[in-house]
Protein backbone atom coordinates (compact mmCIF):
# COMPACT_ATOMS: atom_id res chain seq x y z
CA UNK A 1 0.00 0.00 0.00
CA UNK A 2 1.58 2.80 -1.22
CA UNK A 3 2.24 5.68 2.01
CA UNK A 4 4.32 9.09 2.19
CA UNK A 5 6.72 9.10 4.69
CA UNK A 6 4.29 11.28 7.14
CA UNK A 7 1.61 8.29 6.53
CA UNK A 8 -0.87 9.32 4.04
CA UNK A 9 -2.14 6.83 1.82
CA UNK A 10 -2.42 7.37 -2.02
CA UNK A 11 -2.87 5.62 -5.14
CA UNK A 12 -1.94 6.90 -8.64
CA UNK A 13 -3.69 6.28 -11.66
CA UNK A 14 -3.38 7.61 -14.80
CA UNK A 15 -0.97 10.21 -16.53
CA UNK A 16 -0.56 13.02 -18.49
CA UNK A 17 1.04 16.90 -18.22
CA UNK A 18 -1.71 18.02 -15.81
CA UNK A 19 -2.16 16.56 -12.24
CA UNK A 20 -5.54 16.22 -10.16
CA UNK A 21 -5.64 15.58 -6.17
CA UNK A 22 -8.91 13.68 -4.93
CA UNK A 23 -9.96 13.74 -1.42
CA UNK A 24 -12.58 12.00 -0.07
CA UNK A 25 -15.11 13.42 2.55
CA UNK A 26 -15.22 12.72 6.22
CA UNK A 27 -15.48 9.44 6.64
CA UNK A 28 -14.97 8.16 3.14
CA UNK A 29 -11.90 6.55 1.75
CA UNK A 30 -10.54 6.85 -1.27
CA UNK A 31 -12.56 4.54 -2.70
CA UNK A 32 -14.95 7.80 -3.55
CA UNK A 33 -13.22 8.33 -6.58
CA UNK A 34 -13.14 4.51 -7.83
CA UNK A 35 -15.94 5.32 -10.50
CA UNK A 36 -14.54 8.75 -11.46
CA UNK A 37 -11.17 8.50 -11.91
CA UNK A 38 -11.76 5.65 -15.06
CA UNK A 39 -13.36 9.02 -16.69
CA UNK A 40 -10.40 11.27 -16.31
CA UNK A 41 -8.06 9.65 -18.45
CA UNK A 42 -5.46 11.89 -19.50
CA UNK A 43 -4.52 13.19 -16.15
CA UNK A 44 -2.06 12.08 -13.84
CA UNK A 45 -4.64 11.63 -10.65
CA UNK A 46 -3.39 10.86 -6.92
CA UNK A 47 -6.32 9.66 -5.02
CA UNK A 48 -5.16 10.17 -1.30
CA UNK A 49 -7.11 9.07 2.06
CA UNK A 50 -7.74 11.74 4.82
CA UNK A 51 -5.52 12.00 7.57
CA UNK A 52 -7.09 9.68 10.41
CA UNK A 53 -9.12 7.88 7.63
CA UNK A 54 -8.49 4.61 5.71
CA UNK A 55 -5.19 4.00 4.63
CA UNK A 56 -4.10 7.24 6.60
CA UNK A 57 -5.04 6.37 10.24
CA UNK A 58 -1.15 6.75 11.12
CA UNK A 59 -1.05 10.09 9.84
CA UNK A 60 -1.17 13.22 11.75
CA UNK A 61 -5.30 14.01 12.31
CA UNK A 62 -5.78 17.31 14.40
CA UNK A 63 -9.43 18.55 13.32
CA UNK A 64 -8.87 21.28 15.24
CA UNK A 65 -8.99 23.28 12.26
CA UNK A 66 -8.78 22.95 8.53
CA UNK A 67 -5.23 24.21 8.54
CA UNK A 68 -4.00 21.50 10.95
CA UNK A 69 -5.27 18.95 8.84
CA UNK A 70 -4.11 20.07 5.50
CA UNK A 71 -0.73 20.03 6.72
CA UNK A 72 -0.17 16.10 6.45
CA UNK A 73 -2.09 16.32 2.75
CA UNK A 74 0.45 19.30 1.51
CA UNK A 75 3.13 17.76 2.67
CA UNK A 76 2.38 14.28 1.05
CA UNK A 77 1.80 16.68 -2.11
CA UNK A 78 5.02 17.73 -1.43
CA UNK A 79 6.94 14.29 -1.37
CA UNK A 80 4.98 13.27 -4.02
CA UNK A 81 6.82 15.91 -6.09
CA UNK A 82 3.27 18.08 -7.48
CA UNK A 83 4.72 21.09 -8.26
CA UNK A 84 1.41 22.23 -9.45
CA UNK A 85 -1.80 20.43 -9.06
CA UNK A 86 -5.56 20.75 -9.49
CA UNK A 87 -7.83 19.76 -6.27
CA UNK A 88 -10.99 18.29 -5.77
CA UNK A 89 -12.86 17.50 -2.63
CA UNK A 90 -15.71 15.97 -1.68
CA UNK A 91 -17.29 17.62 1.39
CA UNK A 92 -15.43 18.06 4.07
CA UNK A 93 -12.48 17.25 1.60
CA UNK A 94 -13.38 20.11 -0.27
CA UNK A 95 -13.39 22.90 2.15
CA UNK A 96 -9.75 21.12 2.68
CA UNK A 97 -8.95 21.73 -1.12
CA UNK A 98 -9.79 25.64 -0.52
CA UNK A 99 -8.05 25.80 2.76
CA UNK A 100 -4.84 24.46 0.67
CA UNK A 101 -5.03 26.79 -2.27
CA UNK A 102 -5.81 29.63 0.24
CA UNK A 103 -2.46 28.61 1.82
CA UNK A 104 -0.56 27.74 -1.40
CA UNK A 105 -1.40 29.55 -3.79
CA UNK A 106 1.40 29.12 -6.42
CA UNK A 107 1.18 25.35 -6.22
CA UNK A 108 -2.95 24.51 -6.36
CA UNK A 109 -4.31 25.17 -10.19
CA UNK A 110 -7.84 25.01 -9.84
CA UNK A 111 -9.89 23.97 -7.15
CA UNK A 112 -13.36 21.95 -7.65
CA UNK A 113 -15.60 21.71 -4.41
CA UNK A 114 -18.23 19.20 -4.47
CA UNK A 115 -21.02 19.59 -1.77
CA UNK A 116 -18.19 21.45 0.30
CA UNK A 117 -18.36 22.08 3.99
CA UNK A 118 -19.06 25.47 4.06
CA UNK A 119 -16.31 27.83 5.10
CA UNK A 120 -18.24 29.71 7.88
CA UNK A 121 -18.36 26.44 9.83
CA UNK A 122 -21.20 25.83 12.19
CA UNK A 123 -22.49 27.06 15.23
CA UNK A 124 -22.11 25.76 18.73
CA UNK A 125 -24.97 23.35 19.49
CA UNK A 126 -25.56 22.10 15.75
CA UNK A 127 -27.61 19.24 16.44
CA UNK A 128 -26.58 17.24 13.67
CA UNK A 129 -22.59 17.57 14.46
CA UNK A 130 -23.45 16.89 18.26
CA UNK A 131 -25.45 14.02 16.95
CA UNK A 132 -21.94 12.84 14.78
CA UNK A 133 -19.86 13.57 17.86
CA UNK A 134 -21.73 11.40 19.87
CA UNK A 135 -21.86 8.47 17.85
CA UNK A 136 -18.01 7.76 16.76
CA UNK A 137 -18.13 3.94 15.74
CA UNK A 138 -22.08 3.70 16.69
CA UNK A 139 -22.85 1.03 13.97
CA UNK A 140 -26.63 1.48 13.97
CA UNK A 141 -26.17 5.12 14.16
CA UNK A 142 -23.90 6.01 11.70
CA UNK A 143 -25.90 3.89 9.41
CA UNK A 144 -29.30 5.28 9.73
CA UNK A 145 -27.53 9.07 9.31
CA UNK A 146 -25.61 7.68 6.10
CA UNK A 147 -28.79 6.16 4.73
CA UNK A 148 -30.77 9.28 4.69
CA UNK A 149 -28.24 11.32 3.13
CA UNK A 150 -28.12 8.47 0.39
CA UNK A 151 -30.28 8.29 -3.27
CA UNK A 152 -28.56 4.86 -3.08
CA UNK A 153 -27.64 3.29 -0.39
CA UNK A 154 -26.29 0.14 -1.65
CA UNK A 155 -23.66 2.15 -3.37
CA UNK A 156 -22.48 4.36 -0.53
CA UNK A 157 -21.48 1.47 1.98
CA UNK A 158 -17.75 2.28 1.61
CA UNK A 159 -18.90 5.42 3.76
CA UNK A 160 -20.43 3.67 6.78
CA UNK A 161 -17.34 0.77 6.59
CA UNK A 162 -15.08 4.11 7.01
CA UNK A 163 -17.04 5.74 9.36
CA UNK A 164 -17.74 2.91 11.65
CA UNK A 165 -14.15 1.18 11.73
CA UNK A 166 -11.61 3.39 10.06
CA UNK A 167 -11.60 7.09 11.47
CA UNK A 168 -9.42 7.47 14.10
CA UNK A 169 -10.55 8.46 17.49
CA UNK A 170 -8.37 11.50 17.82
CA UNK A 171 -9.61 13.04 14.18
CA UNK A 172 -13.05 12.10 15.28
CA UNK A 173 -13.36 14.43 18.12
CA UNK A 174 -10.64 17.00 17.29
CA UNK A 175 -12.96 18.18 14.63
CA UNK A 176 -16.68 17.27 15.89
CA UNK A 177 -16.21 17.82 19.40
CA UNK A 178 -16.86 21.38 21.14
CA UNK A 179 -14.60 23.95 19.88
CA UNK A 180 -13.34 21.43 17.51
CA UNK A 181 -12.75 22.34 13.30
CA UNK A 182 -15.84 22.21 12.93
CA UNK A 183 -16.59 25.07 14.66
CA UNK A 184 -13.98 27.49 13.04
CA UNK A 185 -14.55 29.10 9.93
CA UNK A 186 -11.74 30.44 7.27
CA UNK A 187 -15.13 32.57 5.39
CA UNK A 188 -13.26 35.94 6.01
CA UNK A 189 -10.29 34.58 3.90
CA UNK A 190 -12.39 33.83 1.04
CA UNK A 191 -11.76 37.23 -0.61
CA UNK A 192 -8.38 36.53 -1.00
CA UNK A 193 -8.36 33.27 -2.76
CA UNK A 194 -6.28 33.78 -5.34
CA UNK A 195 -6.89 29.87 -7.58
CA UNK A 196 -9.75 29.62 -9.78
CA UNK A 197 -12.56 28.12 -7.72
CA UNK A 198 -15.92 25.99 -8.17
CA UNK A 199 -18.52 25.05 -5.64
CA UNK A 200 -20.76 22.25 -6.97
CA UNK A 201 -23.79 22.00 -5.25
CA UNK A 202 -26.81 19.35 -5.09
CA UNK A 203 -30.61 20.15 -5.64
CA UNK A 204 -31.36 16.57 -4.06
CA UNK A 205 -28.37 17.14 -1.41
CA UNK A 206 -30.01 17.10 2.01
CA UNK A 207 -27.05 18.23 4.35
CA UNK A 208 -24.72 20.67 2.81
CA UNK A 209 -26.67 24.55 3.26
CA UNK A 210 -27.08 25.76 -0.06
CA UNK A 211 -27.87 29.11 1.07
CA UNK A 212 -24.30 29.57 2.88
CA UNK A 213 -22.41 27.72 0.11
CA UNK A 214 -23.46 30.29 -2.34
CA UNK A 215 -22.43 32.80 0.14
CA UNK A 216 -18.76 31.04 0.03
CA UNK A 217 -19.16 31.52 -3.78
CA UNK A 218 -19.94 35.09 -3.55
CA UNK A 219 -17.36 35.89 -1.27
CA UNK A 220 -14.71 34.82 -4.02
CA UNK A 221 -13.38 36.89 -6.81
CA UNK A 222 -14.80 34.94 -9.84
CA UNK A 223 -16.05 32.37 -7.84
CA UNK A 224 -17.96 29.75 -9.77
CA UNK A 225 -21.10 27.69 -8.98
CA UNK A 226 -22.82 24.55 -10.98
CA UNK A 227 -25.90 23.46 -9.66
CA UNK A 228 -26.83 20.02 -10.30
CA UNK A 229 -30.51 19.29 -9.96
CA UNK A 230 -30.76 15.56 -9.51
CA UNK A 231 -27.11 15.24 -7.28
CA UNK A 232 -27.04 14.03 -3.99
CA UNK A 233 -24.46 14.93 -1.11
CA UNK A 234 -22.31 11.57 -1.86
CA UNK A 235 -22.53 12.11 -5.86
CA UNK A 236 -19.12 10.86 -6.79
CA UNK A 237 -20.27 7.33 -5.58
CA UNK A 238 -23.84 7.73 -6.86
CA UNK A 239 -23.31 9.83 -10.19
CA UNK A 240 -19.50 8.98 -11.27
CA UNK A 241 -20.84 10.17 -15.13
CA UNK A 242 -22.12 13.43 -13.82
CA UNK A 243 -19.17 14.48 -11.59
CA UNK A 244 -16.57 13.30 -13.52
CA UNK A 245 -18.39 15.60 -16.52
CA UNK A 246 -18.16 18.48 -14.48
CA UNK A 247 -14.66 18.14 -13.43
CA UNK A 248 -13.02 17.57 -16.66
CA UNK A 249 -15.24 20.62 -18.06
CA UNK A 250 -13.65 22.79 -14.83
CA UNK A 251 -10.22 21.50 -14.55
CA UNK A 252 -9.40 21.69 -18.36
CA UNK A 253 -9.89 25.55 -18.31
CA UNK A 254 -6.49 26.00 -16.50
CA UNK A 255 -4.45 22.78 -17.36
CA UNK A 256 -1.48 24.29 -18.15
CA UNK A 257 -1.16 27.49 -16.57
CA UNK A 258 1.34 29.47 -15.21
CA UNK A 259 0.87 30.03 -11.33
CA UNK A 260 0.21 33.34 -9.84
CA UNK A 261 3.41 35.17 -8.47
CA UNK A 262 2.02 36.05 -5.35
CA UNK A 263 -2.02 36.34 -4.23
CA UNK A 264 -1.93 39.90 -4.23
CA UNK A 265 -0.62 39.34 -8.18
CA UNK A 266 -3.74 37.15 -9.37
CA UNK A 267 -6.18 37.90 -11.41
CA UNK A 268 -9.21 39.32 -9.26
CA UNK A 269 -11.69 36.87 -11.83
CA UNK A 270 -11.45 33.83 -13.42
CA UNK A 271 -13.30 33.53 -16.62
Amino acid sequence: MPTTTNGMHYEERGNGPDSIVLLPGLGCSLNCWSEVAPLLDGYRLVLMDLPGHAGSVHAPADGSSLARIAEPVIDACDQLGLERFALVGLSFGGALSVRIALDRPGQVSAVMALMPWNAGGTEAGDPVIEGFHKSFRDVEAITQAIGAISLEPSKTTDVVHTMTSAVTEQFWHSWLGTGGGAYTSMFEELPEIAVPTCYVIGGRDTIAPQDKLIADVHAMPGGRLVFLSDAGHLAPYESPDLVACEIREFVSRYANTPSPATADEAPRGFR
